[in-house]
């Protein structure tokens, strides 16, 4: 491709990243009904009580012999499930085939490595004299299938029923509540998230939850409280490679509530009305790796949960096309390299009908010089030559940019992949690349991708005549070598090997057209 149309590729790649990177487009809330629009002032955080006939319950008074906490492990089907006896359901979740880091003595990846928060999922009701069951311990039990945990007072019986299958990657949770002299208004299951700012992956710190789509909640931005209208199907914490959620398995769809709840920390809550003196709850609820495949099995609509951008039907096949080579070579380096080399034979039609136009512009560029130089003053008359110049020799602008434009979703999507599929997560290569899903530790793939760029330019036919322009590309490779430097190696190493392709093709290219390099 010439350099300008080099350039506009590269910008708007810049530009995509930037706007993926650092900026959510504000949504408007969605209307809700008259229920949803109380939802706010009745949240968990801000009780509300219910006025009901006759004498008001007081609350009663928290637990007063507080007894040692009391935890239940379950071997669930990726991992060790810890589930506590107090407020929180779940007080860990030990992934078993993943690990913080790429040590021996690394710690698996668990529920607060991925949350940063010491327990999870917590019932609570609108209602002010039911706030103290938010801290009151239950009695925890193992059942033949899972674990049941009960509370009951002079005011609720609480239950809460896990079970495990061994055909499901996920634990089933049934929760119920019977309210014996008031009922609350609205209950709400609620999971808490907090971004780290010193975490690499702060940027993919999020809180999500699926309503028409779904929607993301960036920890690392100022959090603020929306009411969500029916139907939410479930609610999430993820970071860049796992998630975890809740999936609503009720006939009545509930509504959501998102709130702040400290620097960088928000919740998210599934909210279901009461209307009777009694509620059932029922939940799927899954911990483990951001995999296609294992969302799909939790709920059709959870692979959504993993980000590939814009272009998601692009890197569904282009993410298969990866994990096909590994089947072969057990190295996803390698299935890397293959993959990039069997797109840039796929793509070289296109990049031959480009560089064709390509030279025959580069035929006009006298001409169009004079013309320019001619009807500078007149910009309209300007435009109406330069067209008929072209039309003239039968060049086509938008020919030579078509090409570009149908590789663009390819080479966006495939960024996505390379960025965040947990096949690369701590996925070794070779020489000094141990982890494609950490950047380069000695950034040198980099620095080669900022020299095969400089040296692909040098072959490249000049067809710019502005000098900022010209300006402008030749510090391209720098810009781009140092953009990929935090980038996950997969990612850099897949730049290295296309500009590596890239060079061998202009090459070929310029010995075939007879194009003479810049």
């Amino acid at each position: 491709m010439d350099r300008r149309t080099l350039l506009a590729v590269v910008l708007c790649f810049l530009i995509l990243l930037g706007w993926q990177k650092f900026y959510v487009e504000p949504r408007m809330p969605t209307q809700a009904t008259s229920q949803v629009a109380q939802i706010a002032q009745q949240s968990p955080e801000q009780p509300a009580s219910r006025s009901t006939q006759g004498a008001t319950t007081p609350a009663p008074a928290a637990q007063t012999e507080k007894r040692p906490s009391q935890t239940l492990s379950l071997q669930g089907p990726n991992g060790q499930i810890t589930l506590d006896d107090g407020g929180s359901f779940i007080s860990d979740w030990i992934l078993r085939d993943y690990k913080q880091g790429m040590s021996k003595e690394a710690p698996q990846v668990d529920l607060k490595s991925v949350t940063h928060q010491g327990g999870q999922l917590q019932l609570a009701f609108d209602d002010n004299s039911l706030e103290y069951l938010n801290h009151v311990q239950g009695a925890l039990q193992p059942t033949a299938q899972g674990a049941l945990w009960s509370f009951e007072d002079a005011n609720v019986k609480l239950t809460r029923e896990f079970t495990l299958s061994p055909q499901s990657n996920f634990l089933n949770a049934r929760i119920t509540a019977e309210f014996k002299t008031r009922s609350p208004r609205f209950a709400f299951l609620s999971l808490v998230s907090q971004g780290m700012g010193q975490d690499q992956e702060a940027q993919d710190q999020q809180l999500l939850y699926w309503h028409e789509g779904v929607e993301r909640v960036q920890l690392k931005d100022t959090i603020e409280q929306k009411q969500i209208a029916s139907p939410v199907k479930f609610i999430a914490a993820t970071s860049r490679y796992f998630i975890l959620t809740a999936v609503d398995q009720s006939p009545v769809a509930p509504n959501g509530l998102q709130q702040p709840v400290g620097p960088h920390t928000g919740r998210m809550s599934l909210v279901y009305p009461v209307t009777s003196n009694s509620i059932q709850i029922p939940l799927k609820i899954y911990f483990g790796p951001k995999d296609l495949n294992a969302l799909r099995q939790v709920d059709s609509t959870l692979d959504h949960a993993v980000d590939f951008g814009w272009f998601t039907i692009f890197a569904y096949p282009l993410l298969q096309l990866l994990k096909w080579f590994y089947q072969f070579v057990q190295n996803y380096g390698v299935a890397i390299i293959l993959l990039t080399l069997l797109l840039k034979a796929v793509t070289f039609p296109l990049n031959y009908k480009s560089m064709k136009n390509m030279k025959n512009m580069a035929k006009l560029q006298p001409q169009l010089q004079r013309i320019k130089e001619k009807y500078k003053d007149d910009k309209e008359t300007l435009n109406r030559e330069m067209l008929s110049l072209m039309k003239t020799h039968g060049y086509n602008p938008a020919a030579g940019c078509l090409p570009i434009v149908i590789q663009m979703p390819i080479f966006f999507a495939l960024y996505r992949v390379l960025y965040g599929s947990i096949e690369l997560y701590h996925a070794p290569f070779g020489f000094w690349i141990h982890d494609l899903s950490s950047r380069d530790p000695f950034y040198i793939t980099p620095v080669l991708l900022s020299l095969t760029m400089f040296i692909q330019q040098k072959l490249t036919p000049n067809t710019a005549t502005d000098p900022a322009q010209a300006k402008m590309m030749q510090l391209m490779p720098l810009i781009f070598g140092a953009f990929m430097i935090s980038l996950p190696s997969g990612l850099t190493l897949y730049m290295l090997v296309n500009a590596l392709a890239s060079i061998a093709q202009q090459v070929f290219l310029n010995k075939k057209l007879d194009i003479k390099p810049a």
